[in-house]
């Protein structure tokens, strides 16, 4: 009976330490699978897929009329202090008189709207200032790409397949380089002809203090810099060369810049390639 109970005490604390020994390691998170959700947190979804520093691709998926389309993230980012080769004070390729300038990338070769298009816009946003912003690239162009504003709330970017709307809004994304990002949904492959955008949205981030650069009392992100380049994005402009920092779709901005304001030789080089 003795010798019973000892084996039991025994076999009890060799279950007792075993346990012990296990817990910490199931209490532990595992730190590597934390990292990569961190990546992958707030507004760039899991299932993306990084292309370059500032784009993303969203996979494909069916839009509200069933067609099968692509979605691109592009993100937009404030100047880092150490900057990479080819922006302001490394020199910039000039374009020679009656040299078209080659500082553009597009989607995809002949990926654009085939007819103007409205949008939607979110609390706070400038409406005037929108509406300018997507005049600079209307103006170069033969006909509207972007039309009027239409009633209604945006109710969030897509990222996992459009909804048929085309939305400007603000959204929290935290203390961040990020400044706005665009997401463009569309069919980037195939015969050229078939190929067509069927939606963008445009997210800035609150988290900045958004105003008008030449009037403001204190430092602003300048709204309607930061979307004349959101809105290259929609229509079907990537980032080019860090060689071409004087375009307005240059990856990078910073507080109180107003040149993208308006379009350079590279902007409407690659606007006349997709829509002339």
């Amino acid at each position: 009976m003795f010798k019973s109970a000892i084996v039991i005490i025994f076999a009890f604390v060799i279950l007792l330490t075993a346990l012990i020994a296990i817990t910490p390691v199931l209490a532990v998170p595992n730190e590597n699978a934390s990292d990569k959700a961190k990546s992958k947190a707030g507004f760039i979804p899991e299932h993306a897929v990084k292309i370059t520093e500032s784009l993303y691709s969203l996979g494909k998926a069916k839009d509200h009329t069933g067609k099968v389309v692509e979605g691109f993230l592009f993100i937009d980012n404030k100047k880092s202090p150490a900057k990479p080769d080819g922006t302001p004070g490394n020199g910039n390729k000039k374009t020679k008189t009656g040299e078209t300038s080659t500082c553009y990338t597009l989607l995809a070769k002949d990926a654009r709207w085939k007819a103007t298009e409205p949008y939607m816009i979110g609390a706070g946003i400038d409406v005037a200032l929108t509406q300018a912003s997507l005049n600079a690239w209307n103006d170069q162009v033969s006909f509207d790409i972007f039309g009027l504003q239409q009633a209604g709330s945006p109710d969030g970017a897509d990222s996992g397949s459009p909804d048929g709307k085309n939305e400007v809004m603000f959204d929290n994304l935290g203390e961040t380089n990020t400044i706005a990002y665009t997401i463009t949904w569309g069919i980037f492959s195939g015969p050229p002809s078939q190929r067509v955008l069927v939606e963008w949205d445009a997210v800035f981030n609150s988290d900045y203090t958004f105003g008008d650069a030449n009037t403001a009392t204190s430092p602003v992100m300048d709204y309607q810099n930061i979307a004349t380049h959101e809105f290259g994005h929609a229509l079907g402009l990537t980032h080019p060369s860090d060689a071409c920092f004087e375009e307005t779709m240059y990856r990078y901005a910073d507080i109180d810049e107003t040149n993208k304001r308006t379009l350079e030789a590279g902007d409407i080089a690659g606007l006349n390639k997709l829509y002339s």
